[in-house]
């Protein structure tokens, strides 16, 4: 017979699945922006992903889906659920703690301002002129602002930057980031400028050119692989 947990969780998935679809039909939409829609369309395009985004937003803010969330987490059963279960209902609860923090227009305001902003973008590189794209990209860090200080409560991190990054590396932080590149700037510092040094010099290009006997290159690549 099934467990509770296990037939909440299955519920929990089922209610999931939906929101996923939707967002994969949002993922054609941005492929054919980015490539074959043609310049015109980009108003229309906005719309959709306007439209997409609210609804998406309602989808994934469905009591219901907080419901099951609750059921399961404080079932004494959840322990028994398998790393990946509980690796679902962790990711899907995260998700789902941000986005009922995000008000709908937010959400809907942003897609739409993407579409609009990235479309300029092409225009502006295509003519090599900044200033075409100046106004949109200040439109739209502004809402990206507004949505990241929304979320530095929720995702308990103590900047505006912090909040962003981990919507692409989750636990991220500006922090681990400057002494991840403090640390290469020690190793990488010293090298660059001893390469510095053999192109002041003049970089010896002779064993570039001796035969190496095909034996040998053999063992050779054995050898580093």
């Amino acid at each position: 017979m099934e467990s509770s947990v296990k037939y909440s969780y299955r519920e929990l998935l089922e209610k999931i699945k939906d929101v996923t679809v939707l967002g994969t039909a949002q993922g054609v939409i941005h492929w054919d922006m980015e490539t074959v829609m043609p310049p015109n369309a980009v108003e229309q395009r906005s719309l959709q992903l306007e439209l997409l985004s609210r609804i998406g937003h309602q989808m994934s803010t469905n009591p219901i889906i907080g419901k099951l969330l609750q059921q399961i987490q404080a079932s004494p059963e959840y322990t028994k659920l398998g790393v990946v279960e509980r690796r679902n209902v962790y990711l899907i609860n995260k998700n789902y703690l941000e986005q009922i923090s995000l008000p709908e227009k937010l959400v809907a305001d942003i897609a739409k301002q993407e579409t609009v902003t990235v479309n300029m973008w092409k225009r502006a590189k295509a003519r090599k002129d900044y200033s075409l794209v100046k106004g949109e990209l200040k439109k739209l860090f502004e809402l990206s602002r507004q949505a990241a200080e929304i979320l530095m409560d929720v995702k308990e991190v103590k900047s505006p930057y912090d909040a962003l990054i981990d919507q692409f590396e989750p636990q991220m932080t500006t922090q681990k980031i400057t002494e991840t590149f403090d640390k290469l700037q020690l190793g990488l510092r010293p090298l660059l400028d001893k390469n510095q040094e053999i192109n002041n010099k003049g970089l010896d290009t002779k064993i570039l050119y001796k035969p190496v006997p095909v034996e040998a290159q053999r063992q050779i690549s054995q050898l580093i692989t």
